[in-house]
């Protein structure tokens, strides 16, 4: 071995002695460190682990805030209610025996179910700490079980989402869905002032074993306040309730709504549903939704819960013809005193033959008879008179090509022909409400702007959101888009309009006592087109000189009715023209009557008074005690317009239905309530009359007053 092999060798001995020198020093550095955590810092560390282990952050959850109708009557509310929460891991390892079995007895006395049913759950999550055993029970069962004090349960705070009213207004409404959002309508729009903020829960060790739990209460959501009022809704949906049992439709919708601010005070879309119960439509459709496979109802429940008065776009037909002959006479581009048109019942377009829903011709009309009658080919006339381009331009400054902005969630536009795309033909139908489409508050937006004096509005359903304090965290105030049309020009209108209803389309229209103004709507739907498939509609508004209230009324397909939706506009604004506190026509105020205060009498002296005052009556609720009633006293109202009564009872799961006994005798009446109703006749014999009514709910043991004759 060479002597420079022996140095390098040395060398490299020191090196590694020197390494492991080091290594051992570093390793007798962590081994004192060691000793001394386990001796002196043992007992920290270890609580420290336990503060990770225990420390639960829960959530409580805040109550949804109310939505309410612009006079504050509760339309959805959230109730207070608890889920019990179970810790299966403490009841089986933390827990004796007897307060184990303690607390399943209790649960299962509480919970209405088997104590082995429990047992099984809890076994079945042996290392889970939290568990939900029931959701949303009451307050009151909340105070009985918690007072229990039962091993290894727990509550926290939610709630449950209720609709008193039922189908009310549903759309508008929209839902609280199984996914803890809101869904469609209000619901979903103004969701981030109806959530509120969620409590939280701190739990940590403190001081070595000592448990503190720390809390910051939760902030309920705001209260939305509606433009929507419940009286005019309550209408609305009666009357549409009717007309839609008598026509079958496909779908239907009403608004009514201030031509002057936007504020919605009532829609009403059909198919419906109930938002308490939203994903079953049973309630509405009987048997027929049993029978139904998932996809089916999937559909079904995605048409019930759309909205048609935002979110089915549909072409307007002749409602959409004010518009086009407003925009001819404020442009300039049609001379009301000298213009005259001859209808033979069609008008030949660029080849294309165009009829006359009158196929044997107005004969010669002038603008304002071309309106009243809804005559096609006088429409066309006036609008070969309009360059292109300014009535496209109308169209857009209507608002007919984007949303209005309604506060609702999933509104869509309409759509109509491009300018480059506007060709005779093409202008021609358009005129007539056809060949473009748009939705029923665009409609109601641009014809607004024909009465108001030329000013499109933006409808809206939210007035306020109101918080904790009555602090106001949200209001809205009417937003006047543009001007379209000049004020005469819509003073002008005003008489066309009316005599669509005094001279033409719209005589099923008129309201006693009232002047009433506006226009008939049938449009084709669909193509190719199928004869008889039609969208029937009616827009009008009162009063004449100011208006004041705007209503659109639509019927999709269906059957006929006599005065179609022209009618149902009619009975919808007899009730709710006096309803607002507006005046009819002087003149034919001696056929009107002062509705009585019904208010705390008894229902045999209500409807007894309702007799005298030559009106009828409609009863809600149940009892002999009237709390309320539609419309309030002092209206005025034409004869024989109904009087809605609301009853109200101490006892109401003891209300009895009245029966017809009409045409029976008075034992046989007597026989067929016996034990349920009493019979009050002042003669024996055969039944001619009864107060009240038969569907009437009565206090079981009340009396039916019957009329007689021998």
């Amino acid at each position: 071995m060479s002597e420079k092999y022996r140095k390098l060798r040395a060398r490299l001995e020191y090196r590694i002695a020197v390494f492991e020198l080091i290594y051992l020093i570093i390793m007798g550095i962590f081994g004192l460190r060691a000793l001394y955590l386990y001796y002196f810092k043992s007992t920290q560390y270890e609580l420290a682990v336990l503060r990770t282990i225990v420390s639960k952050d829960a959530f409580i959850d805040p109550l949804r805030g109310d939505i309410v109708d612009r006079n504050d009557k509760t339309i959805a509310t959230s109730q207070l209610s608890y889920n019990v929460i179970l810790n299966p891991k403490t009841l089986l390892n933390d827990t004796t025996k007897e307060r184990r079995e303690k607390t399943y007895i209790q649960l299962s006395r509480y919970m209405n179910m088997d104590i082995i049913e429990i047992a099984d759950w809890v076994n079945a999550s042996p290392q889970l700490s939290y568990r939900i055993f029931r959701k949303n029970i009451s307050v009151a069962q909340y105070e009985e079980l918690s007072q229990l004090k039962l091993a290894g349960v727990s509550f926290e705070q939610t709630f449950v989402r209720s609709y008193p009213r039922g189908e009310f207004a549903a759309q508008v409404i929209g839902f609280y869905n199984a996914n803890n959002q809101g869904q469609y309508g209000v619901e979903q729009y103004y969701n981030n002032y109806l959530v509120g903020e969620a409590g939280r829960v701190f739990t940590s060790l403190q001081s070595g074993d000592l448990l503190l739990t720390q809390s910051t209460a939760p902030i309920n959501g705001g209260t939305v306040i509606l433009t929507i009022d419940e009286i005019i809704q309550q209408v609305v949906e009666s009357e549409m309730k009717s007309y839609v049992e008598e026509a079958n439709p496909v779908n239907a919708a009403a608004i009514v709504m201030n031509p002057n601010t936007g504020e919605v005070y009532a829609m009403y879309s059909y198919p419906t549903f109930n938002p308490a119960t939203y994903s079953d439509l049973s309630q509405q459709m009987g048997d027929e939704w049993l029978q139904m496979a998932n996809e089916e109802k999937t559909q079904m429940l995605y048409e019930a819960w759309k909205n048609f008065n935002t979110q089915k776009p549909y072409e307007p037909g002749s409602t959409f013809k004010p518009l086009m002959v407003a925009t001819a006479i404020d442009a300039g581009y049609l001379d009301v005193d000298k213009f005259q048109v001859d209808c033979p019942g069609y008008r030949v377009v660029a080849g294309e033959t165009i009829r006359c829903w009158k196929t044997t011709g107005h004969g010669v009309q002038n603008a304002q008879q071309v309106l009243a009658n809804s005559c096609n080919p006088g429409v066309i006339a006036i609008a070969e008179q309009i360059p292109n381009d300014v009535f496209y331009n109308a169209m857009l400054a209507y608002g007919l090509s984007q949303p209005t902005g309604i506060d609702l969630t999933g509104e869509v536009g309409g759509i109509i022909h491009s300018l480059n795309s506007l060709g005779p033909v093409e202008k021609a139908t358009s005129s007539m409400g056809q060949t473009f489409t748009m939705t029923t508050v665009q409609l109601m937006a641009g014809f607004s702007a024909l009465i108001n004096g030329g000013y499109v509005v933006e409808p809206y359903v939210v007035s306020k959101v109101i918080g904790d304090s009555n602090l106001v965290l949200y209001e809205r105030l009417p937003n006047i888009k543009r001007q379209v049309i000049s004020n005469e020009t819509s003073a002008l209108m005003a008489g066309y309009l009316e005599s669509v209803v005094l001279e033409g389309t719209g005589g099923s229209a008129t309201v006693a006592g009232y002047r009433v103004a506006g226009k008939t709507g049938t449009a084709e739907k669909g193509y190719p087109r199928e004869s008889g498939v039609e969208i029937l509609s009616f827009v009008g508004y009162a009063p004449i000189s100011n208006p004041e209230v705007i209503a659109i009324v639509l019927m999709d397909e269906g059957q006929e009715v006599v005065g179609g939706p022209g009618k149902a506009f009619s009975s919808i604004m007899t009730h709710v023209l006096p309803y607002l506190g507006i005046k009819g026509d002087l003149m034919e105020q001696a056929m009107m009557i002062k509705v009585p205060n019904f208010a705390g009498q008894d229902i045999y002296t209500a409807i007894e008074n309702i007799s005298l005052s030559s009106l009828e009556y409609i009863l809600r609720g149940g009892g002999q005690l009237v709390v309320g009633q539609y419309p309030p006293a002092n209206t005025m109202l034409p004869m024989a317009s109904k009087i809605t009564l609301y009853l109200e009872s101490d006892t109401p799961t003891d209300l009895v239905k009245v029966p017809n006994l009409i045409d029976l005798t008075t034992q046989k009446a007597r026989d067929l309530v016996s034990g349920e109703l009493e019979i009050e006749a002042q003669a024996e014999g055969q039944i001619v009359n009864q107060i009240p009514d038969e569907g009437a709910y009565l206090d079981r043991g009340a009396k039916v007053i019957v009329e007689t004759i021998e």
